[in-house]
């Protein structure tokens, strides 16, 4: 089995306990799993204006444990292209449900009514919104049963509330999605 764990659950469930429960895991053959894009979200400024201590901490011990720079790589990286499937499967889940983004007269729509600004529409971060979701999902998807996601999300997807990512999966291929507190419970961490 394996986690696909979400970057709100590193930031917020587990950041102080991150060695602890990817260790746990490793011994009962059930490795945390992140992509490439889970890493690059922990990196301090792509979310936060500003640099924050305990977010580099927790990108730091994240990214030791998945690459191995302390001796220990217990957190397995997986990337999409290696998923026969994933990256196709990611390509239908943005178009689906973020192909907006693209669209330039729904974008004005959007800037005249103030939801967005255009500074909002030029920030990194804007077109690779709930990237992190969509990849797990895909990857989930495409591969049976192998992989449980685990997040704090809502699933809602940005500035489309009404939509709901993780919804929409669970009832169509019968997606397994656990909170920080359901999965820590599941593989027997006590805090």
């Amino acid at each position: 089995m394996y986690y696909l764990v979400d970057t709100n659950v590193f930031l917020h469930s587990i950041c102080d306990e991150i060695f602890t429960v990817a260790n746990l895991c490793k011994e009962n053959n059930q490795d945390v799993t992140i992509t490439e894009t889970i890493l690059n979200e922990l990196e301090p400024g792509y979310y936060l204006e500003i640099e924050d201590e305990a977010a580099k901490e927790v990108y730091n011990a994240v990214h030791n444990l998945t690459f191995g720079t302390m001796g220990i790589q217990i957190i397995r990286l997986v990337k999409l292209e290696e998923i026969p499937g994933a990256k196709e499967e990611l390509r239908k889940i943005r178009q689906r449900f973020y192909g907006w983004m693209r669209d330039v007269d729904y974008l004005k729509m959007l800037i005249s009514q103030g939801v967005i600004t255009e500074n909002d529409i030029k920030k990194k971060s804007f077109r690779n919104k709930d990237m992190g979701e969509c990849e797990l999902i895909a990857i989930a998807k495409v591969s049976s049963d192998e992989h449980q996601i685990v997040t704090n999300d809502k699933g809602r997807v940005f500035l489309h509330p009404e939509q709901n990512l993780f919804d929409e999966y669970a009832s169509e291929i019968g997606l397994t999605v656990l909170n920080s507190d359901e999965w820590l419970r599941k593989i027997g961490h006590v805090k």
